[in-house]
């Protein structure tokens, strides 16, 4: 499920409004101060449906955008939301780390309060979903 970190990252690095953001994950080791950001990152994942030799698990990513607080803050959020929102939803991924994956869904959208003051941003939850096959 962690193979999809790259191919997000990569879609998102790709779109217009997001240009000169520092897109990121969790995993990198990179410098977590730079804004305005999109941080990419796998929250957790569900066993949607379990089956005696398999199961579908829905990673949930949580895609986050942040920049630094002023006037234009709202617009700026406002267009990186609704291009993050028409990029993600319904797409889909193709096959990473040997699965096939289903169409990312937004599953919500909320506010993410940080611990610096001078920085505004919101989370995007994105679910999808692929086939594990355990033992026989």
């Amino acid at each position: 499920m962690l193979a999809l970190s790259a191919p997000l990252c990569a879609r998102l690095a790709a779109l217009p409004v997001l240009s000169g953001w520092d897109v990121r994950t969790d995993i990198d080791h990179s410098n977590r101060q730079p804004v305005p950001a999109v941080d990419v990152r796998c929250e957790e994942a569900r066993v949607t449906s379990a089956r005696q030799s398999g199961l579908l698990l829905s990673p949930m990513w949580r895609i986050t955008l942040a920049v630094k607080r002023s006037d234009a803050a709202v617009t700026t959020l406002d267009a990186a939301l609704s291009s993050v929102i028409e990029s993600l939803h319904n797409w889909m991924p193709g096959t990473h780390g040997g699965r096939s994956w289903e169409p990312l869904q937004l599953v919500q959208v909320v506010h993410q309060p940080f611990q610096d003051v001078a920085v505004v941003g919101y989370e995007l939850m994105f679910s999808t979903g692929a086939k594990y096959v355990g033992q026989p």
